[in-house]
């Protein structure tokens, strides 16, 4: 790995209504994104919310892509051109710096990036507030205890991917713990201001010393679309 001396490399995460998906690969197909990683995921809204929304199901699709500064504010600009983000339910875009990369990976960015056609009007993206990723992993079944625990100091929602997990004997020896296959990953976008809170009140319901195992993460977010779209009383709904 090489440290990157330009800030201009990004992490871009976007999570989508699964029923958009086709409008998501578009977006990367029409920007010329080199590599984008699809999972599947799942939404926490009760069954009646979506019925509401006029969506389907909690069914997502999460989109992980690494890209430059400009192609990250196309290709934001893009998909808030094909997609009704001002719809609830519709889902959220985020991009976070990197702070090293391969030179290969880079070199590869830096080329897309002068192949890219620019000149497209500016949008804004910067949250008035700052953002962070939230990033739980526990052992499969803990979504729930989580999101719970989330909710609780704050959290208005969250998506889960299912994984698996890698242990050594390390993990044994320092942490006393044997690391699980099955993983549930848990992201949650929250303010800066209950950042905090939010990764302690987890940390206590389903941290290394209990049965989830879980360890917890955040990432500073630079730019973000999606998130003006809400029910404010979505628990009564």
């Amino acid at each position: 790995m090489v440290e990157t001396s330009e800030d201009r490399l990004e992490a871009l995460i976007t999570i989508l209504d699964y029923n958009l998906k086709d409008r998501l690969a578009d977006a990367l197909k029409q920007c010329g994104i080199p590599a984008a990683f699809l999972l599947h995921g799942s939404g926490t809204a009760k069954s009646a919310i979506y019925d509401i929304l006029g969506y389907g199901g909690p069914k997502k699709i999460v989109c992980i892509s690494l890209q430059t500064h400009g192609m990250a504010a196309l290709f934001l600009e893009q998909l808030n051109h094909m997609i009704d983000f001002s719809k609830p339910g519709t889902g959220i875009a985020c991009t976070a710096s990197l702070s090293s990369i391969s030179s290969t990976v880079s070199k590869v960015l830096k080329q897309a990036d002068e192949n890219m056609e620019m000149g497209s009007e500016e949008m804004s993206t910067t949250p008035t507030e700052k953002y962070h990723l939230i990033v739980t992993v526990v052992n499969s079944g803990h979504f729930e205890q989580v999101m719970e625990a989330a909710k609780d100091a704050g959290a208005t929602g969250g998506t889960l991917v299912h994984g698996r997990g890698l242990g050594s004997k390390e993990a044994v020896k320092y942490l006393g713990i044997t690391i699980e296959p099955e993983k549930d990953l848990v992201l949650i976008v929250a303010p800066e201001q209950k950042k905090r809170t939010i990764m302690e009140s987890i940390s206590q319901a389903v941290g290394l010393n209990t049965d989830g195992h879980g360890i917890c993460f955040s990432l500073p977010l630079n730019n973000i679309i999606g998130l003006g779209a809400h029910i404010d009383n979505i628990n009564e709904l």
